[in-house]
């Protein structure tokens, strides 16, 4: 072997040493959760027949909500299809009643309302935190 291709060969194997010095053991619900902090409840419709939920996704990547759920003080829960995403800088409104799912507009079907005046509504990720109340003070 030439001088040249052994270089070659030292400084490949050195470089992935190095890179393998500085890698870190990150998981998915590492970046999860950094995406969950960005998501927040940012309104609550009540006492109309149009009663729904605004979530916005103001952070920078996109947001998977495969089995998270919104809750109600009276365990009333929708839970998000799989394979609901929410990209950045969007808001989707989750609608009580009935209606056509779109990328801004769920619908969960029911036909009483869920929100009373005042009641709290709590966005749970997929391994069970709370991501979101609104009104956040609760």
């Amino acid at each position: 072997m030439n001088n040249s291709r052994f270089v070659q060969i030292v400084l490949l194997v050195s470089a992935l040493f190095v890179g393998l010095a500085f890698a870190q053991d990150v998981t998915p619900e590492d970046i999860m959760q950094e995406h969950d902090e960005a998501v927040t409840i940012t309104g609550l419709n009540t006492g109309d027949d149009d009663e729904w939920v605004e979530i916005t996704n103001p952070g920078m990547a996109i947001q998977d909500f495969t089995f998270w759920t919104l809750e109600d003080e009276g365990n009333n829960t929708y839970s998000f299809a799989e394979g609901f995403v929410l990209a950045p800088g969007v808001a989707v409104k989750v609608h009580t009643g009935e209606g056509n799912d779109t990328e801004i507009n769920l619908y969960w079907g029911r036909d009483d309302f869920v929100w009373d005046d005042g009641e709290v509504a709590t966005l749970i990720d997929a391994t069970g935190e709370i991501v979101a109340k609104y009104p956040e003070s609760s």
